[in-house]
């Protein structure tokens, strides 16, 4: 379980720090979908987003990312710059401004993360378990506690 934790923690780091930042646009753009995080707790940090266009880019390559300032317990917001039919979002909410995904001794993630789709509570997050359709539904991530 260790060895699974620290590549969630790197993955969702890495990819985000690494990441170019999209800005967010009007809501009904075109290649926009509406995101929904709950669980954000208020007012404290910055929540970054990552999205994947498909599983050869998933942890590795996003499609679009996004830093926000965190507001309040539940955030809605488009994401831009996407494409295609279906995708995956990962994200976290970094407390302390540094700029990465802390994680406890034992490689446990010690910051609000989440994912779209279904993912497994003890595991990293895979495109299996993420990917959701790209239409006119919010995209909706609930953030751990």
């Amino acid at each position: 379980m260790q060895a699974r934790s620290l590549t969630l923690a790197t993955a969702l780091g890495a990819a985000l720090s690494a990441a170019t930042l999209f800005s967010a646009a009007p809501a009904g753009a075109a290649d926009c979908a509406q995101v929904e995080v709950r669980n954000v707790r208020p007012q404290q940090g910055t929540l970054m987003i990552a999205a994947y266009a498909d599983a050869a880019s998933f942890d590795k390559k996003p499609a679009a990312s996004l830093a926000l300032p965190a507001g309040d317990a539940t955030q809605t917001f488009p994401l831009c710059g996407l494409t295609g039919a279906e995708v995956a979002l990962t994200l976290y909410q970094d407390l302390n401004g540094n700029g990465k995904l802390d994680r406890s001794l034992f490689g446990m993630p010690s910051e609000p993360w989440g994912a779209s789709g279904k993912p497994a509570a003890m595991s990293a997050p895979t495109w299996d378990t993420t990917h959701v359709p790209l239409d006119a539904s919010p995209i909706v991530v609930n953030l751990s506690k």
